[in-house]
């Protein structure tokens, strides 16, 4: 699959493997290996809520280049709507540790009829390389 073509799926599909509900990014025909460690707050999140979302991997198989990002995204289950909401973070270059902090809107309860995903990715559009989790099965309360 060509670099241009994935890096748009992986931002309109856009991480925390220590909250419940936690998938790699199959879902979305996204198959990458998880490479660190995802954590936000609140959770569950409430409608309109502003998710603190922090993203850590330390010893990454190669030092990031100039091209490195965290993106997290807000997305709907049924997998035919862009994100609701994103954000991303450029990280630092020529590092293997990474830790990132960002922030991301929760859906509003007018749309509480929906499940979403908290979808986070780090992607480094040099060589191709990235890594996906998927926090999925949540209503906006």
């Amino acid at each position: 699959m060509n670099k241009y073509l994935k890096y748009l799926l992986l931002i309109m599909f856009s991480m925390a493997n220590a909250n419940p509900n936690y998938s790699k990014c199959n879902y979305y025909s996204i198959y990458t290996n998880n490479l660190g460690v995802v954590n936000w707050a609140p959770d569950p999140p409430y409608a309109g809520a502003m998710l603190n979302v922090t993203y850590s991997v330390k010893d990454l198989p190669m030092n990031t280049t100039h091209l490195v990002y965290v993106v997290a995204a807000v997305v709907r289950d049924d997998k035919s709507t862009d994100p609701s909401a994103g954000s991303k973070v450029k990280v630092d270059r020529n590092v293997k540790d990474v830790s990132v902090s960002l922030n991301v809107q929760w859906p509003s309860p007018a749309d509480k009829n929906h499940r979403y995903s908290l979808v986070v990715f780090l992607l480094d559009y040099k060589y191709e390389e990235y890594t996906c989790a998927r926090f999925y099965d949540r209503y906006p309360h």
